[in-house]
């Protein structure tokens, strides 16, 4: 599938370009928010299908505002009026991507995986997702409700320990799957 949004520049168009699984040691990734929320942006929003640019350590080709683009074709916008926060990858798994394991507290049987993924899409080659999986299912639009958003305390809780670990990446700006949870302003 091509890109049909004639603002969005070439270079930004996935065309055949490949996903790229791995990320970088002091690559950047660039997210949009809304004046005020950037500390917190994950407050008010579902988990599931959290975007993000990524630069690919060239921040010349990749540029932050370029997650300003409005990507969406129903939408008459062609820039969103936001600000952008910048994450830094300070380290990586083996595999060369983040991924961080969240068990629950109230139960052992519950966990989520945090995931960072290049999901290219054909008007953003560059566009990156962190991916939460509860109990090895993904969370999405369709499943949210039935998967993550139960009245039950273990549930509650792991969705505050999930926004807590992107809320620390956010306010630290460093991607860190090296060490445990930074919790910052606990309420």
């Amino acid at each position: 599938m091509e890109c049909s949004l004639e603002y969005i520049p070439k270079r930004l168009h996935t065309d055949k370009k490949p996903i790229k699984e791995v990320f970088y040691l002091g690559e950047e990734l660039y997210y949009r928010c809304k004046s005020g929320e950037c500390s917190k942006p994950y407050d008010k929003i579902s988990l599931y299908n959290i975007s993000h640019n990524r630069n690919f350590c060239s921040p010349d080709e990749y540029k932050r505002d370029d997650v300003l683009f409005n990507i969406l074709e129903e939408d008459q916008r062609q820039v969103y009026d936001l600000n952008t926060t910048v994450l830094k990858i300070k380290s990586l798994e083996n595999n060369n991507t983040y991924i961080k394991e969240i068990i629950s507290k109230d139960n052992v049987n519950l966990k989520a995986t945090i995931t960072l993924k290049h999901q290219p899409i054909p008007c953003m080659y560059p566009h990156s997702i962190f991916e939460v999986r509860v109990n090895g299912v993904i969370v999405n639009n369709d499943n949210y409700n039935k998967i993550l958003n139960k009245r039950s305390i273990p549930y509650k809780n792991l969705r505050s320990d999930i926004r807590q670990e992107l809320t620390s990446i956010i306010q630290t700006g460093n991607i860190d799957s090296s060490k445990n949870t930074e919790y910052i302003d606990e309420p």
